[in-house]
């Protein structure tokens, strides 16, 4: 399957799926453990927000305002998952 065959929505669940990766590989010092269990909390929340959104919009593209609004979610998730690892 092709980049261009997934929908914006699949597409979106693997990014989501490959940031749990780099969360389960995070090295976080142990003053930050409880923002980082916190975080990871959140982004299980997206996974599941994202896997809901693609039962029922699967063709849901980047104009869609829950797609919007996850990509987003996911992307601070991101940053401060970054942010945790640096300190």
């Amino acid at each position: 399957m092709t980049r261009q065959s997934r929908s914006e929505v699949a597409v979106l669940l693997q990014e989501a799926r490959a940031l749990e990766l780099l969360a389960d590989e995070a090295e976080v010092s142990p003053a930050r453990l409880e923002e980082y269990w916190r975080l990871t909390a959140d982004l299980i929340n997206v996974v599941a927000d994202i896997e809901t959104l693609e039962l029922d919009k699967p063709n849901a593209d980047y104009a869609d305002p829950q797609v919007f609004q996850l990509k987003r979610r996911l992307r601070e998730i991101a940053s401060t998952l970054m942010q945790l690892e640096r300190e």
